[in-house]
């Protein structure tokens, strides 16, 4: 009789597994949707409405795979094994995460000072394409959601990049030097991670400038021919510089993403 009711249960709860990742993929394919419009969308209105939706469908995406681990947890225990079923064996390793950003995307961190906002946002939009296309997943301190620590999102996001970008200004320097993150930036590039400046607004002898035990010239930055992007004197119009900058990007990313398969 007991063994009838783990049968039963075991029945029950595989399909219950099976309705919540065919759920599980038609979110996903709504996610993926609602952030290619958010990418092209311009109108503010519009796109905070596509932001909220894509917030809301992360949510039910990270309870949906809550609630698959529970299902599989819950088979394994029944089933008297560690074995799990052979169609929930077939499930994505971290499905969710794939949703959100393509688990083979390079994640990039990009710190930058508040005063250069608008400049971080035209560097995005530049960059737009390589996230649609799943190459990279940028994160900065902007996309921290409402009633969240800030610090501890800030060091866990730092601690799972791949790329840094630190976008170079005055107003960066006078940031940078005052905040708690740069010891664990230096820190993540001592470890390996990629450390990029982009340089956005001319600084005097920022050649010389101290980065821990290095300085900022020697890291791999950009523009590679060492312009800053506001500087009037080097380019037709930022834009020229953006496109540049995002053509040098693609190429980095392209030869870590090598070095790391």
């Amino acid at each position: 009789m007991a063994k009838s009711l783990s049968t039963e249960q075991q029945q029950r709860l595989q399909k219950r597994w099976e309705a919540l990742d065919a759920e599980s993929e038609q979110r996903c394919e709504k996610l993926k949707r609602l952030r290619i419009d958010w990418a092209i969308e311009a109108g503010t209105a519009v796109k905070f409405q596509l932001e909220k939706q894509i917030q809301d469908e992360e949510a039910k995406l990270n309870d949906i795979d809550r609630q698959l681990n529970d299902i599989e947890a819950q088979l394994q225990l029944l089933s008297h094994t560690k074995i799990i079923p052979h169609s929930i064996s077939q499930r994505k390793v971290h499905q969710t995460c794939e949703v959100l950003g393509n688990t083979e995307a390079i994640e990039v961190f990009l710190y930058h000072s508040q005063q250069d906002e608008k400049l971080r946002k035209n560097l995005e939009k530049s960059l737009h394409n390589m996230e649609i296309q799943g190459n990279i997943k940028i994160w900065d301190k902007s996309k921290i959601r409402a009633g969240k620590n800030i610090n501890i999102e800030i060091h866990k996001k730092l601690n799972s990049a791949d790329i840094i970008i630190l976008l170079i200004s005055p107003n960066f320097m006078v940031d940078y030097h005052q905040s708690e993150v740069k010891e664990a930036i230096e820190r993540c590039y001592a470890e390996g991670t990629n450390v990029i400046p982009i340089l956005l607004i001319p600084v005097a002898s920022w050649q010389s400038l101290r980065f821990g035990n290095s300085q900022f010239s020697n890291l791999q930055y950009l523009p590679k021919n060492g312009k800053f992007i506001t500087d009037s004197r080097f380019w037709k119009n930022q834009n020229e510089a953006f496109v540049l900058i995002a053509e040098e990007f693609a190429e980095a990313v392209k030869q870590i993403a090598a070095e790391t398969d």
